[in-house]
């Protein structure tokens, strides 16, 4: 009876790191998917909305111009309210990931967004 309990246990342990090598190796040959971002930036008037814009580093010298991004960025401009510019970026792919104060500029808040390319 103890000689049986004490297989279990042992067969019981090792079957979780079988598992875990076996996901690993799975994990290793996938290729990582690939990402674009941009920043939805909020102005001083937290939920008002009467500044919101893109970044998606359209003011860097020689970048290229995404005419996609641009398109994006009138638009929520027009809309004016912080919901509705994710909720508008969100029916374009895109997710919000993090959101964060910018440094250095008081008031000015940052969405973080991101989708697959």
């Amino acid at each position: 009876m103890l000689k049986a309990l004490i297989t279990a246990l042992l067969l019981a342990g090792t079957a979780p790191a079988a598992f875990a090598q076996v996901a690993s190796a799975a994990v290793a040959g996938a290729k990582a998917p690939q990402y674009e971002h941009c920043i939805l930036v909020l102005g001083d008037a937290y939920y008002d909305g009467r500044d919101v814009k893109l970044e998606f580093g359209q003011g860097v010298k020689d970048a290229p111009q995404n005419p996609e991004l641009l398109q994006a960025n009138a638009a929520v401009r027009k809309l004016r309210s912080v919901v509705a510019a994710l909720n508008y970026m969100s029916s374009q792919g895109w997710e919000c990931i993090n959101v964060s104060t910018l440094e250095g500029v008081t008031g000015h808040t940052g969405y973080l967004l991101r989708r697959a390319r």
